[in-house]
């Protein structure tokens, strides 16, 4: 089976696209995974370091507002459209797959137009653009959140699948990865980060509210600053921090490659509302507060969050309404808070879909062998 698999601009459109590909190649150990992608955008990068091949594109962003530069937008979109055509004749894929973003739209179409089975995921509960105007056309669109035919009500056929995670972030055991951190198990741990490059609004929140989470015996923090915020956190922690007399234990990190591990330790997450963090923190059961990222695409980030605050599964504190008394105060009103935990836990893993990668690899071989009939 030859897939070729499009989406990019954002590591939220790479992830679910390897993740899909990681599954694709256990479904049918003989498959042939290319990736499309921009040669400027992170997916390069990414989709080489999971192994797979690329074959970029020359695409640009289209801007939901009037803008003069979505006519060279447009044009270039053109333009790799009919290239993918030439190079889906040469290659013969028997599925494209889009994950989102920009990247995709090109691809995608141009598969439509020489009816090549297709499929498209939405990883938020507000579709993008190209997802949008791409659902007319594909063969199947799959959506990380339920009542997706409302959001794409010209589509031919609408599965909810949940969005996808790497199989390697299910299984971790909380003994395990409170010993990878140097964690006590006898206290609660509290996990903070703001998505792959940090969110520096949560990190001054923490700082600023410090001196107050000092004084909690029981109480370890893990704290995911971002890479270009490392530095300057530890710096102002350092002066923040009385060794000797502070209760609270606190460590810092640039990234982290290994966050499955921090999930199975944490007691209550504290981070965006990105639809990747949504998926793994409902997948794993993860007690969280959701701080939606003010100024994502369609307010989609509060869209997500709501979801999951809705069904019980989170608590939703607004970007403006984040300072350091806030944080405090919606972390120590949950933090000992057993039967809300508790609940939050189970509802996150009533709404979790752990294995939206296997069943999007299985809809794909279901086209690929429609193609072959």
């Amino acid at each position: 089976m030859k897939v070729f698999i499009a989406g990019g601009g954002t590591a939220g459109h790479v992830y679910p696209g390897v993740s899909i590909a990681d599954e694709l190649s256990l479904e049918v150990p003989e498959s042939e995974i290319l990736f499309i992608g921009s040669k400027k955008g992170i997916e390069a990068e990414l989709v080489s370091e999971a192994g797979y091949s690329f074959h970029p594109i020359e695409v640009k962003g289209i801007k939901r507002s009037f803008s003069l530069s979505n006519a060279a937008a447009i044009l270039k979109a053109s333009s790799a459209v009919r290239q993918l055509r030439h190079f889906f004749k040469k290659e013969k894929p028997e599925a494209v797959v889009g994950t989102g973003g920009y990247v995709s739209a090109p691809a995608v179409f141009a598969a439509y137009t020489l009816k090549i089975p297709t499929l498209i995921h939405e990883q938020n509960a507000f579709p993008g653009l190209a997802n949008k105007i791409l659902s007319r056309f594909v063969d199947t669109v799959a959506t990380s959140f339920p009542n997706g035919e409302e959001s794409f009500p010209k589509a031919k056929l609408v599965a909810f699948t949940g969005n996808p995670i790497r199989r390697k972030m299910i299984g971790a055991l909380k003994e395990s990865a409170t010993e990878n951190f140097n964690l006590s198990q006898d206290k609660k741990t509290l996990l903070l980060f703001g998505g792959s490059q940090g969110a520096q609004k949560i990190n001054e929140a923490f700082i600023e509210s410090y001196d107050k989470f000092k004084e909690f015996e029981n109480l370890q923090v893990v704290h995911i600053t971002g890479k270009d915020h490392f530095s300057d956190i530890c710096k102002r922690m350092r002066r923040l921090i009385d060794v000797d007399n502070d209760k609270l234990r606190y460590q810092a990190h640039p990234y982290m490659s290994n966050i499955n591990q921090a999930y199975a330790a944490a007691d209550l997450c504290l981070c965006r509302a990105g639809a990747t963090s949504v998926a793994e923190i409902t997948a794993l059961g993860v007690p969280s507060i959701l701080i939606p990222y003010p100024h994502a695409t369609g307010n989609h980030q509060e869209k997500n969050a709501r979801f999951l605050e809705k069904n019980g599964a989170a608590k939703v504190l607004l970007d403006e309404e984040l300072t350091g008394e806030s944080l405090y105060n919606i972390c120590k009103s949950m933090l000992y808070d057993e039967k809300t935990l508790i609940d939050m836990k189970n509802n996150a893993q009533k709404i979790g879909k752990p294995y939206a990668a296997n069943d999007i690899a299985k809809l794909v071989n279901g086209l690929s062998h429609k193609l072959k009939i």
